[in-house]
């Protein structure tokens, strides 16, 4: 008994303070090449203690919290057999849990998570947490599929719409990745995604950290805060773009900042944001209207009643249904 206890000292002495400074005790190490089956233990415990990191971090997230935020659902949550060999080291600084059989298999091998999706309808905004203790606002029309793959150690994102994320530090990168092969890598900071199917350009705003922007080729950006990377979905082109981050944040505010903003364009962003339809009457009259100034969140009623006063332009609503036309 007493020589078992003095092992489980040896190993977690070893794993607290030796692991990774290149030595080892030679009586641990010679305990180690004594029999097959002690390398292969203490080989199954190193994988244990460098994947509690990774335990720990399940631990912050509490589902209620999401729960609370946005209305989404889990597809399938998978349940494991409550058969278990647990197995105490105790050491005079700390108390080592080690989780063998299927439970520990499940942990640490199985296949990847069940993916969780969140969505934003048209015409709401959500703030979401994830597992990982990532927090993310995201804005109306927008899709988030989240998943943590164990074996690569990478928390997966695709996405599409538009978020404001602010990261969780952790060991594990944090991939986002969009449509026309784009993608977006990070291990802990704070930036703004627009990627919307339907818009011309995905564009990233970074406030704090770094991040790398990628396209489907060999191409990158690397941004730092205060910096805007942009893809023009019709060229393929990555390129740092020259703009106001604050217009980009603007919508967490609920104002849009127009920059000479095509009525076309500005129809668009209304579409999500009101969960309305808007048309008009006759083909140029969306490319030909542009706007400077800042639009504040109220009413669509009050939004066109705005933009009447301002331009050459009439309008008719009916329920979600809106027709602009030239003012004659």
């Amino acid at each position: 008994m007493k020589e078992k206890q003095k092992q489980e000292e040896h190993i977690i002495d070893h794993l607290q303070n030796e692991m990774g400074s290149g030595t080892t005790d030679p009586e641990f190490q010679h305990w180690i090449d004594s029999a097959s089956e002690n390398k292969k233990n203490f080989s199954k415990y190193v994988k244990i203690w460098e994947g509690i990191d990774i335990l720990a971090e399940r631990k912050k997230y509490k589902p209620e919290n999401a729960w609370e935020q946005v209305n989404y659902q889990i597809v399938k949550q998978t349940r494991i057999a409550s058969r278990f060999k647990i197995i105490f080291l105790y050491g005079a600084a700390a108390t080592l849990v080690i989780l063998l059989g299927f439970s520990f298999y499940f942990n640490w091998f199985a296949p990847d998570t069940e993916p969780l999706k969140l969505t934003t309808e048209l015409g709401s905004r959500s703030k979401v947490i994830l597992p990982d203790g990532t927090s993310v606002m995201l804005n109306a029309g927008s899709e988030l599929i989240y998943q943590f793959d164990r074996r690569k150690r990478t928390r997966n994102v695709q996405f599409s719409g538009e978020g404001y994320f602010e990261v969780e530090k952790n060991k594990a990168p944090f991939i986002v990745r969009m449509q026309e092969g784009l993608r977006l890598t990070v291990l802990g900071t704070k930036f703004n995604l627009s990627a919307y199917p339907d818009d011309a350009v995905i564009k990233t705003t970074l406030t704090e950290g770094k991040v790398e922007l990628h396209d489907s080729k060999t191409e990158l950006l690397v941004l730092t805060p205060g910096q805007t990377g942009s893809f023009d979905k019709n060229s393929g082109k990555l390129y740092y773009s020259a703009e106001e981050p604050r217009y980009n944040l603007s919508w967490m505010e609920k104002k849009l900042y127009m920059d000479n903003m095509s009525l076309k364009n500005v129809a668009r962003i209304l579409e999500r944001w009101y969960d309305v339809e808007i048309t008009f009457a006759g083909e140029k009259i969306g490319e030909n209207i542009h706007y400077t100034g800042v639009l504040q969140e109220k009413s669509i009623f009050d939004v066109f009643k705005a933009l009447n006063e301002i331009s050459k332009i009439d309008y008719t609503i009916n329920g979600r249904n809106i027709t602009v036309s030239q003012k004659k």
